[in-house]
């Protein structure tokens, strides 16, 4: 077994660096890296460091290049010189890594810290360790319970019972560390909501097992879509975990609803790959996860936004049309997607600024702050909807869609509420359809259930109930067949078992003359209902039917008690459940489409000054 050697490095008497938050100096960084690579300059070799020592050899190569690059890009010097000196140590820093790995197996492994204050710790750590262990030291270092702490790499939270080289963490990797509080007085709060992510899933697991209504899938119209148990579990799953992300992005807890959404990429990834062509949510999962990064200031993480941003680009195109044409065709409209381009287009911005691309970068920002100028709704108009009784919600997406026209936002907002309305009705009706289906039971076939309708046309036509259900069950809903079993062979309807409910009103009827109500209800199930045959059951055996212990009626009665009490405790489980899904999800299906835009704002602002 190999022992567990972590330990972190100090650098400048401290237990970590901080790293400049300066974006003006980052991307000073940034281009100098692009120039030394085009001129394939490497600050680790002769005349820049000494090979022997693997150090800095002297000043005079770096300050020669810093008056250069300061002339050629246009930079302060000393901030040059600056920039290259971190750069060269950041080489030597890799140089002794890779030794240091080839000679004893440990990696060196960077954590970038998201709080408040950027902080990198450099931990060197056995790949073949558990990332519990990696996660422990962090703790240690940082004064952090270990239940706070969330590394991300590759795009994928560690799961801290697996090893670190399972789970793709190389050499020199750079890690991202999300810290789920910030301040003493909020560990408390912080920590229900990091047990709330396991939870979470547990919640869902007990909501969608079984044939569970507690959870179902609709389209943006409000459409209700059935589709396989399995994918049905599996996209529910993904997609709850992506809305409690979404609540917590609204909480502007960025780590906790990083957790959030990370998860349910996990869980969309087992989805199959033609049920992810066939929405929409996914791409929109990647957009909310790359939106994360860039509030949580993890530039780190680039690659990975990049990817995800690609993917959303492309799936947006598929569904909504390049142009959007699609969306107004199906829609009538497109003011309300367009946010979501518009956020897009910012953040592919923003990665192409990060990857020296500035081109692109100031092509991309420039066309986001034309479609910034489209898409900001008007105060007073807003104003003015809330006072004819809107919501928030509905008033912004409402004057979106009609490019600020106020009446016609009004009559837009009246037509969406009368379609969900109508469409909310059929589903409630569709959904008791379907329970009264399960609950009368599969037909002989095992794959068509009782038709509720049948069941109501022979009972009008003065059959009784059960005789009517146990005849269609039998027929497989045929009605001519049933009708022939009631009136000609009864006989060969069965009653599924001793358990079948009995109606009351019938064990009434049979103990009205006398006989005792466990041998009347006994003898109602065993004559399929028939209160005469019932009758003359109990008349023949004098009232108790030789073949019936009490002893097991009675335990038989105790099982369907305890039966009953484990369906009500069931029921109750599910039901808090639900409770605690529900918490800070918002009913509106619209809600995702309100976005302000005032943060999109301030990162234009923030990244275009940048490449003035």
């Amino acid at each position: 077994m190999i022992k567990c050697i972590l330990w972190y490095v100090i650098i400048n008497n401290s237990n970590f660096f901080v790293m400049s938050q300066n974006l003006k100096f980052d991307n000073i960084l940034s281009r100098i890296r692009e120039q030394l690579n085009l001129n394939k300059i490497k600050l680790w070799l002769p005349p820049y460091a000494d090979t022997t020592t693997v150090e800095s050899h002297t000043d005079e190569g770096l300050c020669a290049l810093a008056v250069k690059y300061s002339s050629l890009l246009n930079f302060d010097k000393e901030m040059c010189l600056t920039a290259l000196k971190q750069l060269q140590k950041h080489s030597l820093d890799r140089v002794k890594e890779k030794e240091v790995f080839k000679e004893t197996g440990l990696a060196t492994i960077k954590i970038k810290v998201s709080s408040r204050i950027s902080q990198i710790l450099s931990l060197q750590i056995h790949l073949s360790d558990m990332a519990e262990k990696l996660i422990q030291k962090v703790s240690d270092l940082l004064c952090i319970p270990k239940e706070r702490i969330k590394l991300v790499a590759n795009g994928k939270v560690l799961n801290d019972k697996l090893d670190l080289f399972t789970q793709g963490v190389k050499n020199g990797m750079n890690i991202m560390a999300m810290l789920l509080a910030e301040k003493p007085q909020e560990l408390i709060e912080h920590e229900k909501r990091v047990n709330a992510v396991e939870g979470t899933k547990e919640d869902l697991a007990l909501l969608t097992s079984g044939s569970s209504s507690y959870l179902q899938l609709e389209d943006q119209s409000g459409r209700r879509l059935n589709l396989p148990e399995a994918e049905r579990n599996a996209l529910v799953t993904a997609m709850a975990l992506h809305e409690k992300g979404r609540a917590a992005l609204k909480r502007e807890d960025y780590s906790l609803a990083l957790v959030n959404y990370l998860e349910a990429d996990e869980k969309f990834s087992t989805c199959t790959s033609e049920l992810l062509k066939c929405v929409d949510n996914y791409a929109l999962l990647h957009l909310d996860i790359a939106w994360c990064y860039l509030c949580l200031g993890n530039v780190s993480q680039i690659p990975d936004a990049e990817k995800r941003l690609k993917e959303c680009e492309n799936k947006f195109h598929q569904s909504y049309g390049t142009n959007m044409e699609r969306l107004l065709a199906i829609k009538g409209s497109t003011g309300n997607e367009a946010v979501l381009f518009l956020r897009l287009h910012l953040l592919q911005g923003i990665v192409y600024y990060h990857t020296n691309k500035s081109v692109e970068a100031r092509e991309l920002l420039r066309r986001t702050e034309d479609e910034l100028k489209c898409l900001k709704v008007d105060d007073a108009s807003l104003c003015a909807l809330f006072e004819l009784g809107f919501t928030q919600i509905e008033a912004r997406i409402g004057l979106r869609a009609t490019k600020g026209n106020l009446n016609a936002a009004a009559d837009y907002i009246h037509k969406r509420r009368q379609e969900r309305a109508e469409m909310k009705k059929k589903n409630l009706e569709q959904e008791k359809l379907e329970k009264e289906k399960r609950r009368l039971g599969l037909c002989a076939d095992g794959v068509h259930y009782v038709e509720p309708r049948f069941v109501n046309q022979l009972v009008d036509m003065g059959f009784a109930y059960y005789k009517v259900v146990a005849a269609l069950q039998k027929s497989n809903n045929n009605i001519g067949t049933a009708l022939q079993l009631i009136q000609e062979q009864p006989h060969l309807l069965q009653i599924p078992n001793l358990k079948q409910k009995v109606d009351k009103v019938f064990i009434t009827q049979v103990t009205a003359m006398g006989f005792d109500p466990r041998m009347a209800k006994v003898a109602l199930q065993r004559n399929n209902l028939d209160i005469d045959r019932a009758v003359a059951e109990l008349l023949a055996c004098g009232g108790n039917i030789e073949d019936i212990d009490l002893d097991k009626l009675y335990a038989s009665s105790d099982e369907d008690e305890t039966e009953k009490l484990n369906k009500k405790r069931k029921r109750e489980n599910e039901r808090k459940a639900l409770n605690r899904l529900a918490d800070g999800i918002s009913n509106d299906c619209d809600e995702f489409l309100d976005i302000t835009l005032s943060q999109e704002e301030v990162f234009l602002k923030e990244y275009l000054s940048l490449l003035e």
